[in-house]
Parts: structure tokens; C-alpha cells; sequence
């Protein structure tokens, strides 16, 4: 994922106009790659004057604001846009759309994604280091949970599995692509997650990434997972 992203900042560099110096360079390898991400982001901090309670947590924003620079390189790779990173960079999807177009049921969504996070970090061993750190996962727990409602809402057909999330589940996009290999993907699971990625999510009008919801899910050994309000999906 690391070479994916710097070929996007090799052609973003063409046409740089950021909101931060040095925003996009192309890196010679993933260290350089790494370090200037680290710099970078440092400076973003002082720009926006960003600071975190907790190492646990300003580790866990990091990631999100990694993710966030990829994203960047690649929309101007693309010629989406000419801008750079700005103050929402190390948010996750769920904090920055708060609000916006809410559905109704959102907060009961909310607490049992809440349950449902309980029972799967005790199901997957996972422990943070600080509430900072937790709370951050749990906010792409949460976004990752909606993918994989979705891929359930096209499965829900009669005599078809159901999906849970995996150990993936705590994961920015770029740490699940990181992680994930082609020989851990189930196919059919990878075809019912390309049928659900042209569908737009109703709540924010976003798209899903297909290569993370093939690797974010896996099959329910139990049945009774109802899609949407879903109670056991991390067993």
C-alpha cells in the first residue's frame, strides 16, 4: 500500500498546490515514506493546533491522518481535486459526519455497536493503551461495522451466510490493505462485497471500499444476525 501511495504522490507533485509544505513528496522507499508522513504530521499539529490527551489516542489519529494523506495524493493523481489536507484530517468518517443526514434509530445503532465492540475485543484479545487509543478504534469499529451491515443487506437472501467483523475491524482502510493478503480472501465473499460496493451508503452517500470489506468480514458460524440491527455478528 505504501508504493500504491507514492506512485499517487509522484503524480500529484506535478501539479502541488497543498495546505501544508511539502505535503505531497514522492518517498524512495517505506521508511522515507514513513518518516515524512511523521514529520508532516507534526507540522499539520502546530498548524491546526491539535493536541492529544493520551499517546495511546495521538498514535491511533496518526493512522488516521496517513490514511487521509494517501487519499489526498491519489484524488489529485486523479484530478478530483487540487486541495490538500485541512483540520478534519485525523478524524474518522463517523466524527466527521456526525449529524448529517442521521437516520432515524441512530442511537440505538450506537449502543449496541457499543455491546457488540465489548464482546469483540474480548473474542479477538484486543487491548489499547490508553481510553484515548480505545475510543479513537472504536470510532473505525463503528464505520466498519456499517460496511459490513451493508454486505449483509446483499446477502440476505434465504440459505446465505451471514458476516461478522473480524480481527480487522479496529483498522483504518490503509492498515486492513497493509495487512491483508490476496490468499486470505474468500471468493465468495469477495464477490458479494463487489456487489455491494457500487451502492452508495445511505446515510452519508459514501461509497465502500471493496478491497476492505472482503477483508473486514467473516463468516457468522451461528445464525440469527439480522441485517442492520445485527446483535451477534462478532461471534
Amino acid at each position: 500500500m505504501v508504493r500504491g501511495c507514492a506512485v499517487a504522490l509522484a503524480a500529484a507533485a506535478a501539479a502541488l498546490l497543498v495546505s501544508l509544505p511539502m505535503l505531497l513528496v514522492l518517498p524512495p522507499d517505506a521508511d522515507t515514506y514513513e518518516q515524512e508522513s511523521r514529520r508532516i504530521f507534526v507540522e499539520w499539529k502546530a498548524r491546526y493546533k491539535k493536541t492529544y490527551k493520551h499517546a495511546g489516542e495521538e498514535e491511533c489519529r496518526y493512522a488516521f491522518f496517513k490514511e487521509s494523506r494517501c487519499r489526498v495524493a491519489w484524488a489529485r493523481a486523479d484530478g478530483v481535486t487540487t486541495s490538500g489536507l485541512n483540520g478534519l484530517s485525523a478524524l474518522a468518517n463517523e466524527e466527521i459526519y456526525r449529524g448529517y443526514r442521521v437516520r432515524k434509530g441512530e442511537e440505538s445503532y450506537e449502543q449496541e455497536t457499543r455491546r457488540m465492540f465489548v464482546g469483540w475485543k474480548a473474542k479477538y484479545g484486543k487491548t489499547y493503551r490508553d481510553v484515548g487509543e480505545e475510543e479513537c478504534r472504536y470510532r473505525l469499529f463503528k464505520g466498519n461495522r456499517r460496511v459490513v451491515v451493508r454486505l449483509n443487506a446483499v446477502a440476505a437472501t434465504p440459505g446465505q451466510n451471514v458476516y461478522g467483523i473480524n480481527q480487522f475491524g479496529d483498522l483504518t482502510n490503509e492498515e486492513v490493505r497493509e495487512r491483508c493478503y490476496p490468499e486470505m480472501v474468500d471468493q465468495e465473499l469477495s464477490a458479494r462485497c463487489q456487489a455491494a460496493a457500487p451502492d452508495p451508503d445511505p446515510d452519508h452517500g459514501r461509497r465502500i471500499w471493496y478491497q476492505v470489506c472482503r477483508c473486514i468480514a467473516t463468516e457468522v458460524e451461528s445464525g440469527g444476525a439480522v441485517p442492520g440491527a445485527e446483535a451477534h455478528m462478532w461471534i
